[in-house]
């Protein structure tokens, strides 16, 4: 079985305790949604890396539609990776921004080293301040989140349509949606409340740091991908999509949906799975991170401590929000929705995540996960 324990971290402020669990004996645990913040290592850009479907669906993309155009590369990175893609598939000049310092110096180096400096200029800042000698016939990015949105794809990719890319011009992905499925999170974890392992710790703890206290971060779900076992016994609904993000149309980034998720099974409802499908070109089947391996983990949105419990047929009928924080960026996310079941009344639920705006202990979920000294 699994076992939590308590345990420290470091935060602004003073220590801050948190459930820990040992990784061996837990099919599903914590780790902090990282990409929103500037965390990044190389851990987790090895990580991306080595994520098979994505990285194959975008080098066919890049060589198909790079020939002959000038291409924007938003986030480049240390190497380059789709600069250096659409010059070797003949982009007639790459524009590759990056916004850390050193990784816009070690891009260089690999630029130079393959050949192609005269090819690619690395500028470095962010997108949405620089301005470039002529608008592009290409943008290519990767900055699509755990949740469609929340690295920011929506405003940084429409501020590059308006300034940087030619009208007509083609964006690579093509769209994304976040998704959301009801989730039995006891029986994901045989009946105990997931917590991070060790190893976790220094995210959360640089995740803090970066906004200068403690707070209701935003978590994700390790092991649900990766296990049919797991999800078939936790996933109790079918997935819907919301925050639909065109980036080749009409892209608006803010907005309202309105969906309703149908119980396939019985079980006890604790919460959502949230997701992303991301459609890399047109024609493209979705990677879709609910259910297939891949360095997007599920996002974790609490509704019910002890979970409430449901049959087939029952519905969850919900509002979807998606508002600009004040950064200008990264969006803040709400929930607001109704349980319907066969028998009672109908039971209301809410949930919130901003990028850096929450409260710190508000929700049952988040009072557990941090118990107060």
């Amino acid at each position: 079985m699994p076992r939590s324990f308590r345990a420290e971290l470091a935060a602004p402020g003073g220590k801050v305790p948190v459930r820990a669990c040992e990784l061996e004996s837990s099919p599903v645990w914590l780790f902090a949604s990282i990409g929103e913040y500037p965390v990044y290592d190389d851990v987790a850009y090895e990580a991306m890396i080595n994520d098979e479907r994505r990285m194959s669906a975008y080098t066919e993309a890049v060589r198909r539609y790079a020939p002959g155009r000038t291409v924007l590369d938003i986030g480049t990175g240390q190497d380059a990776v789709w600069a250096l893609a659409a010059a070797r598939a003949g982009a007639r000049h790459v524009w590759a921004v990056e916004v850390i310092p050193e990784s816009a110096r070690i891009a260089r180096k690999n630029i130079e080293k393959a050949g192609f400096a005269d090819r690619i200029t690395v500028v470095e800042g962010l997108s949405t301040e620089i301005e470039l000698p002529e608008p592009v016939d290409m943008c290519v990015s990767e900055i699509i989140g755990t949740l469609a949105g929340s690295e920011g794809a929506g405003s940084v990719l429409r501020d590059a349509r308006e300034r940087l890319v030619k009208p007509g011009g083609v964006f690579i992905p093509h769209r994304s949606a976040t998704t959301a499925v009801a989730l039995d999170l006891n029986s994901a974890n045989l009946g105990t409340l997931p917590g991070f392992p060790p190893l976790v710790f220094r995210y959360v703890e640089e995740v803090f740091a970066s906004v200068g206290r403690p707070f209701d971060l935003r978590v994700v779900l390790e092991g649900l991908q990766d296990n049919p076992r797991v999800r078939q016994r936790s996933y109790l609904s079918d997935a819907v999509e919301v925050e639909p993000l065109e980036y080749n149309g009409d892209l608006q980034p803010e907005g309202v949906d309105a969906v309703e998720l149908t119980f396939t099974r019985a079980g006890r409802f604790s919460g959502l799975a949230l997701g992303v499908r991301l459609w890399v070109t047109e024609d493209d089947e979705p990677l879709d991170s609910l259910v297939q391996s891949s360095n997007w983990t599920p996002v974790y949105a609490p509704l019910s401590e002890e979970g409430l419990p449901v049959r087939p047929g029952d519905r969850f009928e919900f509002e979807f929000t998606t508002t600009m924080s004040d950064d200008g960026v990264h969006p803040d996310y709400a929930l607001v929705g109704q349980l319907q079941r066969a028998s009672g009344p109908a039971v209301p639920l809410s949930w919130g995540s901003t990028h850096h705006g929450d409260g710190f202990r508000e929700t049952p979920f988040y009072r557990s996960l941090f118990p107060a000294p």
